[in-house]
C-alpha cells in the first residue's frame, strides 16, 4: 500500500536525515514510528482499561433503583 502525505519541508529533511542516520529508507523509519506509537498506545489503553474495571466495583452501591433517578439526568 502506498500512502502520500505532505510535510513541511524542514519535517521531511528530518525524518530523512534520521532515517539516514539509522541506516534506514525514509518509509521504513516512519513504519517503524508508526508502530512503536501504535504499541505504546496499545499499552496504555490497556493499562488505562485495567484501571476503569478495578474502579468499576467502586460504583455498584449506587447500582440501586434508588439512586436510578441520578441515571437520567
Amino acid at each position: 500500500m502506498t500512502l502520500t502525505i505532505e510535510i513541511e519541508a524542514v519535517k521531511q529533511k528530518s525524518l530523512e536525515n534520521i532515517a539516514e542516520q539509522k541506516g534506514k529508507k525514509i518509509n521504513e523509519f516512519v513504519s517503524e514510528i508508526l508502530d512503536d506509537y501504535l504499541r505504546l498506545n496499545l499499552v496504555e489503553n490497556k493499562e488505562i482499561k485495567a484501571l476503569m474495571n478495578l474502579s468499576e466495583t467502586s460504583f455498584n452501591e449506587w447500582d440501586n433503583e434508588e439512586d436510578a433517578v441520578y441515571d437520567h439526568l
